[in-house]
């Protein structure tokens, strides 16, 4: 008996899961326009959210001051983040061609160049919406002898431990994701990385290959960053139009220029977001911060490809309003719904 109701309380939960993740249909003679849905957002969208198209990003190799510059580690970071910025699906990457012409125009040195002139970047580098530079800030490499050693457990047997090396290397890279032609900072990132190898040895040791575990670190310095590439670059829309429930001001949506081409379904949740301004009062410079400030759930996906209706949350209907930026949000596990 038990056991059909633990059985029952379960199908509960997931039909209200499933049944949950499915918004209900908007009949729009239940709406019209108030004053707030009058009201536009003043606060800066880029071009890109606003032509809906990839932005496009160059990625310089970092400088690198550190010991083991000898190994070309910028190389191996300029190839890795490459990757993990192409792997987001949405931007676009300058190619390696122009990449080098532009490098050649801005006298940047692979590896010891860690800024860039960014008023003759913006004139020399047309169509190229953000540039990637920065440092490699540390890199250690650390080795730790552990001789042979033996012990008898409670039984009387006697155990061994062979002598062992254990080599480890750690990466730091300090990135800026500079905005053009503004040149302001869209994003600054500080990645770290550690990378472990153990052997087997009689008498002492010594890394033997310090190039190929910095890399393996670089490597995983990156990798630990992914979700914030992959959070700077959603696919990026706004909102051209709202209105308001004729019989409760709380219940409103949003007209969004993002559909099902860009993988909006029913039941998708859209960011609702703006571009602050902020100083950065150690560096004393301007940075772009993209803030949430609701988020809504996609109703109706049959208006357009590119255009869909979403159903505001009750918490944030007071501070959305037409010109707000969207973008995409990861979609959430099954555990984390039903939280």
């Amino acid at each position: 008996m038990q056991q059909k109701t633990l059985y029952s309380v379960i199908l509960s939960i997931l039909m209200v899961a499933i049944w949950g993740c499915v918004p209900p249909k908007v009949s729009l003679m239940e709406y019209t326009m108030l004053d707030i849905d009058n009201k536009k957002v003043t606060h800066f969208m880029p071009d890109y959210a606003i032509q809906k198209r990839k932005p496009k990003i160059a990625i310089l190799p970092p400088s690198d001051n550190t010991q083991f510059r000898g190994c070309e580690l910028y190389s191996s970071a300029q190839e890795y983040l490459t990757q993990a910025f192409a792997n987001t699906g949405s931007v676009e990457l300058v190619e390696r061609s122009q990449l080098k012409v532009l490098m050649e125009e801005l006298k940047f040195r692979a590896g010891v160049s860690g800024d860039i002139d960014l008023q003759k970047f913006a004139k020399i580098a047309e169509k190229v919406d953000f540039v990637l530079v920065g440092s490699i800030s540390k890199a250690y490499i650390n080795v730790r002898f552990t001789p042979a050693s033996s012990w008898t457990d409670k039984k009387g047997k006697t155990h061994y431990n062979p002598a062992s090396c254990n080599e480890e290397g750690e990466i730091g890279l300090t990135l800026r994701l500079i905005q053009f032609p503004e040149g302001r900072i869209q994003k600054a990132f500080s990645m770290n990385g550690r990378a472990k190898n153990y052997r087997g040895q009689d008498n002492y040791c010594r890394v033997e290959d310090p190039c190929g575990l910095l890399n393996k670190a670089i490597e995983k310095a990156i990798n630990n960053s992914r979700s914030e590439i992959f959070d700077v670059f959603s696919v990026y829309g706004y909102i051209y139009k709202t209105m308001t429930n004729r019989k409760n001001p709380k219940e409103r949506i949003a007209f969004i220029t993002l559909g099902r081409s860009d993988g909006l379904k029913e039941g998708s949740i859209v960011e609702i977001v703006e571009f602050v301004k902020e100083r950065d009062p150690v560096k004393n410079i301007d940075i772009i911060t993209p803030r949430i400030v609701g988020e809504c759930t996609v109703s109706e996906t049959d208006l357009q490809s590119d255009r869909s209706i979403c159903i505001i949350a009750e918490d944030y209907v007071d501070k959305v309003l037409t010109g707000h930026a969207i973008k995409t949000s990861a979609p959430k596990g099954f555990w984390q719904k039903l939280r």
